[in-house]
């Protein structure tokens, strides 16, 4: 569960809200007012949500490329081409020439 701390407290407290998000695994949540601005999370935390983060992006890349390769293959067929026959010097002249 998330604390909710106002940016004037979190500024007085800091060493404490530091000691307590390593402590617990806390997170804070920053307000101006009462609006959420930013939040703190612990360390490791941080580190497996950059590592989700990658993965998901590696995986919509690779989605992308091999939906790529499919559409290319396909524009080659409808051209006349055999995509599994052509060297990459022939699909590299190919594309010089469309």
């Amino acid at each position: 569960m998330s604390k909710v701390i106002g940016v004037t407290e979190a500024r007085a407290k800091l060493k404490s809200i530091i000691d307590e998000i390593k402590k617990e695994g806390e997170s804070f949540i920053l307000a101006r007012g009462s609006k959420p601005e930013a939040v703190i999370i612990p360390y490791e935390e941080y580190l497996a949500n950059e590592k989700r983060n990658q993965q998901r992006w590696n995986e919509r890349f690779d989605s992308a490329i091999k939906k790529s390769q499919g559409s290319f293959k396909e524009w080659l067929r409808r051209r006349g081409y055999e995509p599994e026959k052509l060297s990459e010097e022939e699909v590299e002249r190919i594309i010089k020439s469309a």
